[in-house]
């Protein structure tokens, strides 16, 4: 069995660290002292705990999540790789449905998965061939697998693999868009070279950061369940009072009565939470009195046949909520861009709403 590596997350060439700097704490994912991949897995986690300051200070950060199994962080990368002269790739798309597998003309096989998936793999023993190639990407996460090598029973790791060419983009659509306090990023994405749009449906992925949003808004984000999040906890992060925002309704807008309840309410909330805390209740049960309208950040990654049916659902369906609705939209306008054959038929339908 032949594997090669096809496609792998690699950074939104839109992201410019400097512009970052001034708007938002995300200009520290560069801080981090691995790959790129690698620092988005640590900045992933790091939301999480509203730690971004520390962004590359702690060099076992990811080998101790791993290790602990707080492994949902490292489902935002992806890699590709093309398997010949083996039908092995059947066996592992029934041993795991999280990763995609695609027969090719000429009999070769594209597996797409991320790096938890992959891990399980190498656990079992199973697609070894490949361990180099995750090892280069990502190689705190394989950390475990560090004594195979020229003396052990495995591959040897291969050096950081260069960034794989990306077709045309437009760069000015890839870029952070903020509207009021959603801020809506594309991290990262693959998109392997392929002609089938098919195929790059189930092979290209995406991950997106989502910030100023809130948690009604997320509840009905982790509904899509072929998905991967890490978002801002609200039971290790102190949200004493001025800890959070607040995401206000447009409903809301031109009605000072309806607003000045709303503001009278957040207000005498955050005050109890304070007073909790100081009573010395746990920040995981202060938590339970904090309303849906309290503003988070999470990283969600899926795959292009996921973000399909999630802007089916919440970009261009009228119906949807019209949080969600509006950061559909926005994730749809840079998925559009980068992969048009996979996204054309969402995107026809929102230009004749905007019309």
């Amino acid at each position: 069995m032949n594997i090669d590596l096809v496609a792998y997350s690699q950074a939104n060439p839109a992201l410019n660290p400097s512009e970052l700097q001034e708007t938002s704490d995300l200009a520290t994912i560069w801080n981090g002292a691995s790959t790129f991949p690698e620092n988005v897995i640590e900045y992933a986690g790091r939301v999480c705990y509203r730690s971004t300051q520390r962004m590359g200070t702690a060099p076992r950060f990811i080998i101790n999540r791993v290790k602990e199994g707080h492994e949902d962080i490292i489902e935002h990368i992806v890699a590709t790789v093309r398997v010949r002269n083996s039908e092995e790739p059947l066996r592992w798309r029934m041993l795991n449905r999280h990763c995609e597998v695609t027969e090719e003309p000429d009999g070769s096989w594209l597996v797409s998965a991320n790096t938890r998936v992959w891990l399980s793999f190498f656990r079992d023993g199973i697609g070894l061939q490949a361990l180099p190639h995750l090892q280069a990407i990502a190689p705190k996460v394989y950390a475990e697998f560090d004594d195979i090598g020229p003396t052990g029973n495995g591959p040897t790791p291969t050096a950081a693999p260069p960034p794989m060419p990306l077709p045309e983009l437009d760069l000015p659509t890839l870029r952070p868009r903020e509207e009021g306090p959603l801020r809506v990023t594309l991290l990262a994405f693959t998109q392997p070279a392929l002609a089938d749009a098919a195929a790059q449906e189930h092979h290209g992925s995406a991950t997106f950061f989502f910030e100023g949003i809130s948690r009604a808004c997320t509840h009905q984000l982790v509904r899509h369940r072929l998905a991967s999040f890490s978002q801002e906890s609200q039971r290790y992060v102190e949200l004493s009072k001025g800890g959070w925002n607040a995401v206000i309704p447009p409903a809301f807008e031109g009605n000072d009565a309806a607003q000045a309840k709303l503001s009278e309410a957040w207000d005498y909330l955050q005050a109890v939470y304070r007073e909790l805390r100081q009573m010395g209740i746990r920040k995981e049960d202060a938590r339970f009195l904090l309303p849906n309208a309290t503003e988070t950040r999470v990283v969600t990654s899926m795959n292009f046949a996921a973000w399909s049916h999630f802007l089916w659902l919440r970009a261009v369906d009228k119906a949807a909520q019209w949080e969600i609705r509006r950061l559909g939209q926005l994730v749809l306008e840079m998925l559009y861009s980068i992969a048009p054959a996979v996204f054309e038929e969402h995107w026809n339908v929102y230009r004749e709403m905007r019309e």
